[in-house]
């Protein structure tokens, strides 16, 4: 079923997090092993909780899916477009959101491809508010079914101001250097 938070505002916010995937590794000439390897990046908090765990499974299992923001594997432009995105401004490559206009909050932390699993959300940007509404997993080679989801759909609403006053910094600090 649609869970909706209502009206009730969330401060949006970021923290550092480090994501542990496993990588192939070279170890001597020929072997080669799996090597536990940590990831950098910045994570959306909301109301201070990792977005990753406010959409967590019922098992309590957390997504490996990250932000590309200050992820050293995502290229600058991409990153760049990503926040484009999230502040609800068109974007430079149409890849870097989903066919049916939904945004993408998490994405593969290997390609980033919209191809493997996102969580993403309709952005609807207003003069007072900002909502990710109806936030759920999809793949874009296929359309969206809310009803296959198998967590919660919520939807999550934000200042305006206030989110703008988190994100927009991110964008500058990409486009100015």
């Amino acid at each position: 079923g649609t869970l909706s938070v209502g009206h009730q505002i969330s401060g949006l916010g970021t923290a550092a997090e480090v994501v542990v995937q496993h990588v192939d590794e070279k170890v001597g000439w020929f072997r080669r092993k799996l090597v536990p390897r940590g990831f950098p990046y910045l994570e959306w908090t909301v109301d201070g909780v990792p977005l990753r765990q406010i959409v967590a499974w019922p098992t309590g299992e957390v997504a490996g899916e990250v932000t590309p923001i200050q992820n050293e594997y995502a290229m600058r432009e991409y990153e760049a477009d990503y926040l484009r995105a999230i502040l609800g401004e068109p974007v430079e490559r149409d890849w870097t959101i989903m066919s049916d206009g939904r945004v993408p909050l998490l994405v593969c932390g290997t390609d980033f491809d919209l191809n493997c699993r996102a969580l993403t959300a309709e952005l609807v940007v207003s003069g007072t508010t900002v909502e990710w509404r109806a936030i759920a997993w999809q793949v874009d080679y296929e359309p969206l079914d809310l009803e296959e989801q198998e967590q919660p759909v919520i939807t999550l609403t934000f200042d305006r101001r206030q989110y703008d006053a988190v994100v927009r910094p991110l964008l500058t600090a990409l486009t100015e250097s």
